[in-house]
């Protein structure tokens, strides 16, 4: 009997030792891993500013805003948007260097995770930003024809199908997990009920706009008519 005793005390004594280390280790990885991101924070935030000294010495902004595409990314910049990814990359890159410290396999696999993402975040909003300053341009330009016939309206309608493109196809990239097929079925249904409104705008704007002349005729050969009737 205190064989037994002995044994089962040697065990708790064993079982509280390993639990504290592990508690230890775990907390030593933690300060590990906190110390090393807020390091790449801090270098990701230098590395930011950096960029964005560059974009604004060779004059990025300026040169869009000449050939007036600055205003098509939905309010946000190209340098914005270009400066939140190069302090993405650098957070990622460092994640990567925590994970591989600490040996956590929650944290290895999120880093990897992260890592695999970023170049097909990057070739998406590349994809999304290219459509969304094509459908720009070409906007300004058919707007720029006053004689033509509902300019601003055909311009309107091939932005929105240029972007729609864009992010159709950038989609699986920003997104890999969302189903392309939603937008198009979405788009299909914009289309029909823009077509529907077209049409009806369309017969409401003839029917006023002959309105008048039909009522002319009549006036001018209502005798006639009143003769075959």
């Amino acid at each position: 009997m205190a064989y037994e005793i002995e044994v089962m005390v040697n065990n708790l004594q064993f079982s509280a030792q390993s639990l504290l280390g592990n508690i230890l280790q775990g907390i030593v990885a933690v300060c590990i891993f906190v110390v090393i991101m807020l390091i790449g924070l801090y270098v990701a935030k230098l590395f930011g500013k950096a960029f964005k000294m560059l974009m604004q010495k060779v004059k990025v902004e300026k040169e869009l805003e000449a050939h007036g595409i600055h205003d098509a990314l939905l309010g946000f910049t190209f340098t914005g948007v270009a400066e939140t990814l190069v302090k993405l990359y650098v957070v990622v890159l460092f994640l990567g260097i925590a994970a591989g410290i600490v040996q956590v396999p929650m944290i290895v696999m999120f880093a990897a995770q992260a890592a695999n993402y970023l170049p097909s975040l990057v070739q998406g909003l590349i994809i999304l930003i290219v459509g969304l300053w094509a459908g720009d341009y070409l906007t300004d330009r058919i707007k720029e024809h006053k004689n033509m016939p509902f300019a601003n309206t055909v311009g309107n309608v091939i932005e929105l199908f240029i972007a729609y493109n864009a992010l159709v196809i950038a989609m699986p990239m920003l997104l890999p997990a969302a189903d392309p097929s939603l937008l198009a079925w979405s788009f299909l249904v914009l289309l029909s009920a823009f077509a529907l409104a077209l049409g009806l705008g369309g017969a409401i704007a003839i029917g006023l706009g002959t309105k008048d002349a039909v009522a002319d005729v009549v006036k001018k050969h209502k005798n006639k008519i009143n003769n075959l009737l």
